[in-house]
């Protein structure tokens, strides 16, 4: 890779960081000459790195006036949920054909980690260690192309929410959800594991979704 290339991926890689920790709200200006400052970076690699999410509908781009975060609507939530549903159900066969010792460990890793964030993280903290836990079934599949496009779909789903939305369910209940899947998948029973995934996929959306909508209420509620 050339020096440009990594550069430009790093700094996707730190712009993305900053998004999903909500340093930048969605409909909110991107700073890229401050940002490119603070990551001791010149402009060249930060806008190219905007460019790119932009392409993937993270970020827009209006002339004169800068980068702005999207924010997800409640129809493409509704979307990406469907498609997240789909890929993760089409990957668990291939990850429990997969699955050996390694991938068992890797699997029980991901899953303490994510059990750990129940005590006295952030919620961004515990949605991280939800992606990753996911993105470890995903990846022990083996298939690179649903991988790659089930990660833009957490990509545009949890870059472009706005951080006073409630992502999860009571951490009981989503712990639960994620012990029947982790379960599920190291009985290598297909049946039962594609049946947890999908419950807690249709619980997280719709809890995500009711909180959208909840917000949207809310701010037509108030009377200046």
């Amino acid at each position: 890779m050339s020096d440009s290339k990594k550069l430009s991926k790093d700094a996707f890689n730190d712009i993305r960081k900053m998004i999903f920790l909500g340093k930048f709200s969605p409909g909110q200006s991107i700073a890229y000459r401050k940002m490119a400052e603070e990551l001791d970076m010149s402009l060249t690699p930060v806008v190219q790195a905007l460019k790119v999410m932009e392409h993937m509908g993270v970020v827009r781009h209006e002339t004169n006036r800068g980068f702005f975060v999207e924010q997800i609507t409640p129809q493409e939530a509704t979307e990406a949920y469907q498609l997240r549903e789909i890929i993760e159900l089409n990957l668990i066969e291939d990850c429990i054909n997969n699955l050996d010792e390694d991938g068992e460990i890797a699997l029980k890793l991901a899953l303490s980690e994510f059990f750990e964030t129940s005590q006295h993280s952030s919620e961004k903290a515990r949605l991280a260690k939800d992606i990753n836990f996911h993105m470890t079934i995903a990846t022990l599949s083996a298939q690179n192309i649903s991988v790659w496009i089930l990660r833009y779909i957490y990509d545009l789903l949890y870059l472009r929410f706005d951080k006073g939305l409630i992502l999860y369910q009571s951490n009981d209940h989503s712990n639960e959800e994620h012990q029947a899947i982790f379960d599920a998948i190291i009985a290598r029973d297909v049946s039962k594991a594609k049946m947890a995934v999908t419950q807690h996929i249709h619980n997280i959306s719709n809890n995500t979704l009711n909180s959208m909508h909840n917000l949207a209420s809310e701010i037509e509620d108030v009377d200046i």
